[in-house]
């Protein structure tokens, strides 16, 4: 999600928007680009050459990858300032959500950095330096001017000179899976989208202290992300209550729970949802949510899959619960078979470009 977020950040400015709001170059400059990175390996070649070269580590291979995607000179300064874009990374140092944007980098703990000047790729690295093999992304904060300011309406005390040296850097989803964090103070909707594993129950005995060990940190985990859910979902029911109307607009009761919007996980179910998956919902998806992340190619199909899978389920959350009179979508992004063909067609090239005379 990170990646397409930033690919989506760093060609805003060139989407060519219709006067109904539609962008004119999405295929060209979004879609066909990411499907194309979708179907490259990038985890196995970093980690190998990290590992190899003592100069460099996985992460900083990683962000030189999305680099290539993204483009040499996209900029945290060059986002857009309307829709915001926010990368959370998760600093092992403080403990805190690391914050990149177009305004500021900031932690709880160091303060914020304003109108930084900033790789992009770097961020998104951050943001998805999956553990324990991606990451830690090691950044020099000696570079950047923190100053003690409120984020979120917190104030802390000033932070220690020892943390302003340099931050440890992990996948945002640690802290704060659903990315939500920079959001609930400014925003009166939210549109989420949850592509994490859903939690799944065991039969295994577990006797061996390692595997109790991964048992007993994926639940801690998974409780997090449930209650964080669980919070959400309750935000949003709230919102709709008559009861809340008789509450003063004023009121810091009011504005929390004043929050609407929608949910939706790889992991859903389309027919639970009001306005109902229509025809265009295949069985075979319900293995999507099993599905690991990694960063090299799923296999055609997977990939298919999982794009159609993200369209249908984003569509039936918006049309069941922001907004019934959005129409239905027409057709599937992604032809069957589409990615399949494109795949063939770059290894016959490499091939004709590398082995002349085949």
């Amino acid at each position: 999600m990170s990646l397409a977020a930033g690919l989506l950040g760093a060609v805003w400015h060139r989407l060519e928007f219709d006067a109904g709001g539609v962008a004119q170059k999405f295929n060209e400059l979004f879609r066909q680009p990411l499907l194309a990175f979708a179907q490259t390996t990038t985890d196995f070649p970093s980690i190998l050459y990290g590992v190899a070269a003592p100069w460099t580590t996985a992460s900083r291979q990683v962000a030189k990858r999305y680099r290539n995607l993204l483009g040499a000179d996209a900029n945290l300064n060059k986002l857009p300032l309307r829709p915001r874009f926010f990368f959370c990374s998760s600093n092992l140092t403080t403990g805190s959500l690391f914050r990149f944007s177009r305004e500021y980098i900031a932690d709880f703990r160091l303060g914020v950095h304003r109108d930084p000047d900033f790789d992009l790729a770097t961020a998104v690295a951050a943001s998805a330096a999956f553990p324990p093999v991606l990451s830690p992304l090691r950044l020099d904060l000696r570079l950047l001017k923190f100053v003690m300011e409120p984020i979120d309406g917190r104030i802390l005390p000033p932070a220690n000179p020892s943390l302003l040296k340099r931050a440890v850097l992990t996948d945002g989803g640690i802290y704060d899976n659903h990315g939500l964090q920079p959001l609930l103070e400014r925003c009166r909707m939210l549109l989420v989208s949850d592509g994490g594993a859903p939690w799944t129950t065991s039969t295994g005995g577990f006797y061996r202290w390692l595997p109790q060990l991964k048992r007993v940190l994926d639940m801690t985990d998974n409780q997090v992300r449930a209650l964080r859910r669980q919070d959400l979902m309750r935000r949003f029911m709230a919102a709709d209550d008559p009861a809340l109307q008789q509450i003063p607009e004023s009121s810091d009761l009011r504005r929390y729970f004043a929050l609407r919007g929608t949910y939706w996980a790889i992991s859903t179910d389309p027919t639970r949802y009001r306005a109902g998956p229509g025809n265009m919902a295949q069985q075979r998806w319900r293995r999507l949510s099993g599905i690991g992340t990694w960063l090299h190619f799923l296999g055609a199909r997977e990939t298919e899959d999982l794009v159609n899978w993200g369209y249908l389920v984003s569509d039936l959350a918006l049309r069941s619960y922001i907004d019934r009179a959005i129409p239905v979508g027409a057709s599937l992004p992604v032809a069957e078979g589409s990615i399949a063909s494109s795949w063939r067609a770059r290894v016959a090239k490499w091939i004709g470009d590398h082995l002349p005379g085949t």
